[in-house]
């Protein structure tokens, strides 16, 4: 697993705004927001998960944030580049890595961070587990969250 913290270099604190996790074994993205994210601070396509409270973006939004700062695949000179870069195939994350997660459209930029920091700050939120899911009308699921207990219950 690796982390990135993302910032934005317009921000005179150089606050993390989110954090990316990308999973080696299994090639996806994760985002994690705060839970004091501000919606004007965050990217723009994650301000609608702040709005909404939800701060666990799923991988095909991370993916497709991630797809917005590389090179397209569908490219017209796709294999040059990728040859310039010295990548024998195409690797969003390689890609990514490449330009430090940066793009011509905004400011933010990722800064590799350890694993430790995610899983200290968002502790509470990694020990909520589904239960159960109950399917509703109107394409609508009931969802039943318990806490996982560790270590000795008294």
């Amino acid at each position: 697993m690796k982390v990135f913290a993302i910032k934005d270099e317009e921000d005179k604190q150089l606050k993390t705004l989110a954090y990316l996790i990308y999973y080696e074994r299994e090639k996806k993205f994760y985002i994690e927001l705060p839970e004091n994210a501000d919606p004007w601070e965050v990217p723009l396509l994650l301000d609608s998960f702040v709005r909404r409270g939800e701060f666990t973006v799923n991988a095909f939004w991370s993916k497709l944030w991630v797809q917005q700062r590389i090179v397209p695949q569908d490219r017209q000179n796709l294999g040059q580049i990728l040859k310039t870069n010295g990548l024998e195939t195409y690797n969003e994350y390689e890609l990514l890595m490449l330009g430090e997660g940066r793009c011509a459209q905004d400011s933010y930029y990722l800064v590799p961070l350890c694993s430790k920091v995610l899983n200290e700050q968002f502790h509470m939120r990694y020990q909520i587990k589904i239960e159960d899911v109950v399917p509703l009308e109107g394409s609508k699921l009931l969802v039943f969250f318990g806490m996982a207990m560790y270590g000795n219950v008294i």
